[in-house]
């Protein structure tokens, strides 16, 4: 199974999403994370494309949020729009904790179960035609997984970044870029054991292959990266297979 960027990054931080669905939140509703290549969130993953929400209901009257495109999604709702010098700028939050639910598309050959706490603030600008040209997102996601259908945590994966999404052609989710910068994963073990820590700048262009400059420490050893392609930095098997082996020997 592939693991994608963001977010994030998220895709092992999210471990059930691609890091563009989990770091496009802003521009689509919560679905459970699936495994998969691409947020390496937002973990994150993410994580995770991308099919816009409607709009919400105008929350000042200075800006008119049915003109926004793309338009606000309500999972982060109440938005809350001012009008700029520079056009809209819209402010929203989202806070989901999941509960422990079965994850059928990853097999650990125990039952493996899901937790997903997701905290995430992110602010749209506009330009003076409504159309949205820059997003700024900070994240702090946590993905638990366990052998019991109630918990404890037999593996963390946590993701704490703020990332920028810069447009191409404004308006066009399209042509987003994606820049997320801080803890992309930290993953441990259910007694706090380290297993991955990925701590840098990812950088996923919209028409282009996703780089890494940062360090990993990958069972005590930090290699360091400048401009790297992501699977020099994550080994997806090992990956899920270290989630496997925490979550079976729990059980």
């Amino acid at each position: 199974m592939r693991i994608r960027p963001q977010a994030l990054i998220m895709k092992a931080s999210a471990a059930m999403a691609t890091h563009r669905a989990s770091a496009a939140a802003l521009g689509n509703g919560v679905t459970r994370k699936k495994p998969g290549r691409a947020a390496l969130v937002a973990l994150a993953a993410v994580l995770a494309p991308l099919a816009l929400a409607g709009p919400t209901a105008a929350s000042s009257g200075e800006v008119d949020e049915s003109r926004l495109v793309p338009t606000l999604n309500e999972s982060f709702a109440p938005w809350t729009c001012k009008l700029k010098v520079t056009g809209p700028v819209c402010d929203g939050e989202r806070h989901i904790v999941t509960g422990w639910g079965p994850v059928d598309e990853l097999d650990c050959g125990v039952p493996l179960f899901n937790n997903r706490t997701e905290h995430r603030y992110g602010t749209r600008f506009y330009n003076h035609d409504y159309l949205n040209y820059d997003r700024k997102v900070r994240t702090n996601d946590t993905d638990e997984f366990s052998s019991s259908p109630s918990g404890p945590a037999a593996v963390t994966i946590a993701t704490n970044v703020r990332f920028s999404e810069p447009f191409d052609v404004p308006g066009d989710a399209d042509t987003r870029d994606i820049i997320t910068d801080g803890v992309i994963w930290d993953v441990q073990g259910a007694n706090g054991s380290p297993i991955l820590l990925v701590i840098g700048t990812l950088v996923e262009p919209h028409d282009g292959p996703a780089t890494f400059s940062g360090h990993a420490t990958r069972e005590g050893v930090t290699t360091r990266y400048v401009d790297a392609p992501l699977d020099d930095v994550l080994d997806e098997e090992w990956f899920w297979a270290q989630i496997c082996a925490e979550v079976r020997a729990q059980g």
